[in-house]
């Protein structure tokens, strides 16, 4: 990728800067113009859906509060819930129950905290955090009501799937055909909201105030950016230190330096998703060697990126790889997975845990 920069010819004073009200002045036409926008659609869904009960989703961040400031200059009737997720900051928490008029939304899943012992690490490919305090909590609490109507505050720029919804948005898990959410900011830039929320004193969460652009899904959010994990860990050191102890466990006892090439330390850095190189190094080699307790250095290669040779399928599951090395040698170079060995093997679920306890039992380092 090619970048190109163009530097000032002198280093602007702050006097020649832009002020933000200067800024909203110049963007005013445009903002004024979305926000009509907004109440158009928002006038014409409640023409719409007359019958449906009105609820306003909030994360008590600047989109939901101005999708709140917005709905309020076309009606009060309405509710509000906050869905709790069991791990925002105290600055969300704070801020929402100071408010009589919203109601906290809990879903009856276990606590995110212990979840994850059970659900492993969220990430990018594998989200379910959402499924279970949001989407979830929703259901639990609207159980057999019809006809919901939900103002949101996604816009089409915050995501490449967001771009794609329109004034009307249906979750396919809600199920229920009567349910529709309503999303009368889609079309705002991040600027703009800020330059208006700003300009009509609306106010904010504190959390941003702490260099924040997002305020929900306090530290275990794997859509956060790495610069976010610098503000948890200097603004909020008692919840990034428990987290990253979790993630450090999750790393060793589910053996991922051979599912993501990367030491320890590095997985700090690309907990959220994906494989961090396509080989692994010495060091992370040698990392794995002294966990599993193994002096061979081949050996210990043998974990790392490995096809199964029926199906394709990538065999990286530590048990997987040490059934293979059990069963055939140390030195194969050929693995199957766990559903085709289970077939060579003529085993079913039940056999394959029996004989792992079995192997663990006998101190076997391989598992």
């Amino acid at each position: 990728m090619k970048y190109e920069y163009n530097f000032y010819d002198k280093i602007p004073n702050n006097e020649d800067l832009m002020t933000w009200n200067e800024t909203y002045k110049f963007y005013e036409k445009n903002i004024l113009n979305k926000e009509q926008e907004s109440l158009k659609v928002i006038n014409q869904m409640l023409t719409k859906y007359p019958k449906h009960r009105k609820i306003l989703t909030t994360s008590m961040g600047k989109d939901s509060k101005l999708t709140e400031w917005i709905l309020n200059k076309v009606t009060n009737d309405y509710d509000m819930i906050f869905n709790n997720t069991t791990f925002d900051c105290a600055d969300v928490y704070k801020e929402v129950k100071a408010r009589n008029d919203i109601k906290i939304i809990t879903s009856k899943f276990k606590p995110f905290y212990t979840a994850i012992k059970q659900y492993g690490t969220p990430s990018r490919f594998s989200r379910w955090c959402c499924s279970y305090y949001k989407e979830e909590a929703t259901r639990e609490y609207l159980h057999n009501q019809d006809n919901i109507l939900f103002f949101m505050g996604m816009r089409n720029e915050e995501s490449t799937i967001r771009s794609e919804y329109n004034w009307e948005f249906y979750n396919i898990s809600w199920n229920n055909s009567t349910w529709m959410g309503i999303l009368p900011i889609r079309k705002w830039t991040e600027l703009e909201v800020w330059l208006y929320t700003i300009y009509n004193n609306i106010p904010i969460n504190a959390k941003y105030l702490k260099g924040y652009s997002r305020v929900g899904c306090h530290i275990a959010c794997p859509y956060y950016t790495k610069s976010t994990w610098i503000l948890d860990k200097y603004w909020f050191s008692k919840a990034y230190n428990r987290f990253h102890a979790i993630l450090e466990k999750d790393f060793k006892d589910n053996e991922k330096w051979t599912r993501m090439n990367c030491t320890c330390k590095e997985y700090h850095l690309n907990w959220n998703g994906g494989q961090v190189r396509k080989e692994p190094t010495e060091e992370v080699i040698k990392e794995f060697m002294e966990y599993k307790n193994l002096d061979n250095i081949n050996l210990a290669k043998q974990y790392f990126n490995k096809i199964c040779v029926d199906c394709g399928k990538k065999v990286y599951k530590k048990d997987e790889v040490a059934m293979n090395l059990k069963l055939f040698g140390r030195n194969i170079n050929k693995f199957k997975c766990k559903k085709c060995l289970m077939k060579e093997m003529n085993w079913t679920e039940e056999d394959w845990k029996k004989h792992i306890n079995t192997f663990k039992q006998q101190g076997c380092h391989l598992f």
